[in-house]
């Protein structure tokens, strides 16, 4: 009977551990919930509310709210898959195509303008990325010719240039993602890593080095990006970097809003929430 006792207590001693463990791993992870969308997107977006865009490689975008709730469509007349989309300003989404060099602007309902063209008078051979920059100009980075550029959005007009390869060691680019974020440019290239420069396109620093990362959002005054299925949060400033832990999937995308994080894999977002 003793022998038998001993069992029982042993078998609820690993019960409760289980128990124990599970309950911990959850406190760490946080609130977690889930919504589906249609498709898995190719870029994804956040504005200063906390609605998330994405885009399929057709070219349509949806504007989900934080539970899920998709609340607007946008189906171009053109299929073109999306390089970038900018929704920071909510009032005016920022949209480039890169394949077709051409860029349009969304108002909050995904109401569309017309398309631009990306013929700048002053560079007829350009190839390349381009984001809006924070005074509401473009961002422009010359694949071909290696050269950053600041554009009049009204007139196309190059208002400055910079040629990168002559303030950095290398022969060819290979962009992943751009972002403008206060009053600092962001580029991740696939061997550099992430490069950041000034509103004058002056390069500061190589603020993530020789990382592959294809694609980062911001928080407050950090840079978010996913490696090795890890989440790291680095100071643009102080350079300090945390890690939260994250559920061991293959997210493409991360955003963080207040204490939530939204995490994206495949057709499925998770929302998980921060102690």
């Amino acid at each position: 009977m003793e022998i038998l006792n001993l069992k029982l207590l042993k078998a609820n001693l690993i019960i409760a551990f289980a128990l124990f463990s599970t309950a911990l791993l959850g406190q760490e992870n946080g609130v977690k919930t889930s919504f589906d969308i249609d498709y898995k997107p190719v870029m994804a977006s956040i504005d200063r509310q906390g609605n998330l865009y994405f885009a399929n490689a057709g070219g349509a975008i949806d504007k989900y709210d934080q539970d899920g709730k998709l609340l607007y469509h946008f189906s171009p007349q053109r299929k073109s898959k999306p390089s970038i989309i900018e929704a920071w300003q909510e009032l005016r989404i920022f949209v480039h195509y890169k394949d077709l060099q051409q860029y349009l602007f969304l108002d909050r309902f995904l109401n569309n303008s017309e398309r631009y063209s990306l013929d700048f008078s002053q560079s007829n051979n350009f190839s390349g990325h381009v984001t809006l920059s924070g005074d509401n100009n473009l961002w422009a980075i010359n694949e071909q010719e290696l050269s950053l550029q600041k554009i009049d959005i009204n007139n196309q007009e190059v208002l400055f240039e910079t040629k990168l390869n002559l303030q950095l060691d290398f022969d060819h680019l290979e962009v992943q993602f751009i972002r403008d974020y206060q009053n600092y440019l962001f580029i991740s290239d696939a061997e550099l890593g992430v490069l950041m420069f000034d509103n004058l396109g002056n390069y500061i620093e190589q603020i993530i080095p020789k990382a592959d990362i294809a694609f980062f959002s911001f928080s407050k005054n950090e840079l978010i990006y996913l490696t090795h299925r890890k989440l790291i949060l680095r100071d643009i400033y102080t350079k300090k970097e945390r890690e939260i832990r994250i559920p061991d999937l293959p997210y493409q995308f991360a955003f963080m809003e207040n204490n939530k994080l939204f995490l994206i894999r495949n057709q499925t977002v998770d929302l998980v929430k921060i102690n």
